[in-house]
């Protein structure tokens, strides 16, 4: 099978970097105010503004931390499956060479031919995109699996995994669906 990973929340742990930062502006709060939303929708607005101030500089993305289980489980993915990362970039467009970079240092089995950085990830000729955000199955053609995240709990979606743990059986059964 081809594979889509996003990067942030799923391969590289942006919420607690992007929690430092809003507790460096002096927002608190805790992971309950959190379920089914994102800190800048919490947040006040300067605070938030400060935020995507030094998240747009692109140096933000340079030191993230690898999510749990990240590594052997990417790992596993590309001995048995053709892998590709696509990270949603655009967002932060002084963040791509920082990208490249983390996934080199981090992941450097994976090829940086295979590095998508792209904004619209319906794009993606994948059979299976492992994201944080459903937002991004909805005109992607192959099956969505939603990488659990504060978040995005409450969210409906067809497939879950809550850690990497999970993603090995639940793609076997994606494998079988598609087979069928």
């Amino acid at each position: 099978m081809r594979i889509a990973v996003d990067m942030d929340e799923v391969l590289c742990d942006t919420h607690a970097a992007k929690a430092a930062l809003f507790r460096t502006e002096g927002f608190d709060w805790n992971d309950d105010d959190l379920r089914g939303r994102k800190l800048q929708d919490i947040a006040p607005r300067e605070t938030s503004a400060a935020v995507e101030c030094v998240m747009s500089r692109g140096l933000f993305f340079a030191g993230l931390a690898v999510i749990d289980g990240a590594r052997d489980g990417l790992r596993a993915l590309h001995d048995r499956h053709e892998v590709y990362i696509a990270t949603a970039a655009m967002e932060y467009p002084a963040s791509c060479g920082h990208k490249i970079a983390w996934m080199q240092r981090n992941f450097p089995f994976i090829d940086p031919m295979n590095i998508v950085l792209c904004g619209d990830k319906s794009i993606l000729n994948a059979d299976v995109l492992i994201d944080d955000s459903p937002r991004h199955f909805e005109r992607f053609a192959g099956v969505g699996v939603c990488f659990s995240a504060l978040h995005n709990m409450g969210q409906t979606v067809d497939h879950r995994a809550e850690s990497w743990a999970d993603v090995p059986a639940l793609l076997d059964r994606i494998e079988r669906d598609l087979a069928a």
